[in-house]
């Protein structure tokens, strides 16, 4: 039950606060991805804190929201190239979203490894 309220938290980040500038503009400057991935981080912060002990949260947030830039970086890029053609751009943005909910799913099955102190 845990793991599904860190994808509710990741669906909020990823979509539901993530503003159209920021949905199009983050595969082209770097301010719209940074913009996106503090207001994701901000989001699964909120989560984190309810869910885990201080140490574990913090650990969980900064792994996760690394990756969730870098994943963006390269994904966005991909979307944005493909934007006219639907089947390719729709491919990507599941892989995109299957990268998120596998990196975010291993970081939980090992989220004690990552007490931050």
């Amino acid at each position: 039950m845990i793991f599904v309220w860190i994808l509710l938290a990741h669906w909020m980040g990823d979509y539901g606060f993530q503003t159209s500038k920021m949905a199009l503009g983050k595969s082209h400057h770097f301010k719209w991805l940074a913009y996106h991935v503090l207001t994701y981080t901000s989001i699964l912060l909120i989560c984190s804190l309810l869910l885990f002990p201080l140490e574990i949260a913090i650990g969980y947030l900064l792994i996760n929201s690394v990756l969730h830039g870098i994943t963006d970086f390269f994904t966005s890029k991909l979307t944005s190239k493909y934007r006219e053609t639907p089947r390719i751009f729709y491919i990507v943005l599941g892989l995109d979203q299957m990268i998120h909910t596998i990196t975010l799913y291993v970081t939980f099955l090992n989220r004690e490894s990552l007490m931050f102190f």
